[in-house]
């Protein structure tokens, strides 16, 4: 009976003590947070916010704000979870150290996990910390990336060249030639700081294309331009186009203008900052018919953009110019650079299924088509990079007429082989 009688006791105590920890268990189950929102995924922008290259780096910062707000609204999923971005933008000043310095600072302090919307010219640093990191670099072609330079897709496996600069310079030369079908020779024009291999490929494909051409190289900090006018027209140029800064082919429109070359066509590589700028550098005269590369998706004539990144673009630019008083399309080349990155980014992401695994992620990118503010691309490049990472982006020109930069020309961008 004795015996009996504490089994009992015991089967009670036990169900009692289950039953304490089960209760327990639930409770702090219950107290454990659960997600409510999006993951945030960090991604970096090193990019020129001092120096003379500052113009350009700091012309896109609000839109491209403006835009990953609207982005996250709706942001990307994997399984059932929702992905929003949020971008840190780090001064790397356009140069080599500047770069090295951006790169460790968005990577190991800050937990990016890809840099995105990278143009400047130090590519070799940048992609140094990034590769080394496994951290995904979305970035532009330049010297670095032909037979000889320091790309290697062996050993940079994590970098996607979505702009293809050298393919770009292209097409807007072609572009050229459509809109000015009875020129004479484009005049090249760049800073022998970018004179390199780079050019001479960007040469044979001129030469393959039938453009007639003419180079000019200044030293840097050059601001008179009237012996480089004269070559150019012993040469026989009536356009002159500038693969390099913002400031040169500027003083060259107005240089050429005092010389009485009043109808040639000049322009630069790279979108407008703001046409007003040029009107005060170059004049009003000398400023119309200035040339630069136009990214209004909405009005591609010859590449097809998905109508809801159109809609996007748009809103992003009556956001920004209503917060800066209300001028109308005062910059436009933020569309072809970050959002299209992150575009690609992100539907990587969705195809690999997973935002940590960079090979996988890297792996869905190689050969694959995504649809971005600039079109819809397949990502080719293999024969001529090494490897199938380039991005594509329509070589679409534009000019100044009164105060405002206007469509002009298309030449879309032939798949890269």
């Amino acid at each position: 009976m004795k015996r009996q009688y504490g089994i009992t006791v015991f089967l009670i105590v036990t169900a009692i003590l289950f039953s304490t920890f089960a209760l327990a268990c639930g409770e702090q189950k219950a107290a454990q947070p659960q997600q409510t929102g999006p993951v945030v995924i960090k991604v970096g922008l090193p990019t020129a916010l001092s120096g003379p290259a500052a113009p350009w780096g700091q012309a896109g910062i609000d839109y491209y704000n403006a835009w990953i707000d609207l982005f996250n609204k709706e942001g990307f999923k994997i399984g059932d979870k929702t992905y929003n971005f949020q971008l840190i933008t780090v001064d790397d000043e356009s140069t080599p150290e500047g770069g090295a310095a951006a790169a460790k600072q968005l990577i190991y302090s800050d937990g990016c996990k890809a840099l995105a919307g990278h143009w400047t010219w130090n590519y070799p640093t940048v992609s140094a910390v990034s590769n080394a990191a496994k951290v995904l670099l979305f970035t532009r072609t330049g010297n670095e990336a032909v037979p000889g330079g320091v790309y290697d897709p062996k050993t940079q496996p994590y970098t996607v060249f979505a702009n293809p600069s050298h393919q770009q310079y292209l097409s807007d030369c072609l572009a050229l030639v459509k809109a000015y079908p009875n020129y004479k020779r484009i005049g090249i024009l760049d800073s022998n700081l970018g004179k390199g291999i780079g050019w001479d490929y960007i040469d044979q494909s001129l030469d393959a294309a039938g453009i007639r051409y003419h180079h000019e190289w200044f030293p840097p900090a050059t601001v008179d331009f009237t012996p480089y006018i004269t070559k150019y027209a012993e040469a026989g140029c009536d356009i002159i186009y500038s693969g390099g800064d913002i400031t040169s082919p500027m003083l060259v429109a107005k240089q050429r203008m005092e010389m009485g070359y009043k109808d040639w066509h000049v322009g630069h590589a790279g979108p407008f900052v703001d046409p007003a700028i040029y009107l005060a550098v170059c004049g009003y005269e000398a400023a119309q018919g200035f040339l630069g590369q136009y990214w209004c998706n909405w009005e591609f004539k010859d590449t097809k953009v998905n109508p809801k990144y159109i809609t996007m673009c748009q809103e992003v630019e009556k956001m920004v110019n209503d917060k800066r008083g209300g001028k109308s399309y005062v910059y436009t080349g933020w569309i072809g650079w970050l959002p299209s990155h992150l575009l690609i980014y992100s539907q990587a992401m969705e195809k690999a299924g997973t935002v940590d695994d960079p090979d996988a992620i890297m792996k869905a990118i190689r050969g694959g088509t995504f649809d971005s503010t600039t079109g819809k691309w397949t990502m080719s490049g293999a024969k001529t990079y090494g490897s199938p990472v380039v991005f594509g982006c329509p070589g679409c020109i534009c000019q100044i007429q009164g105060e405002k930069e206007v469509y002009l020309s298309e030449s879309a961008m032939a798949p890269i082989p």
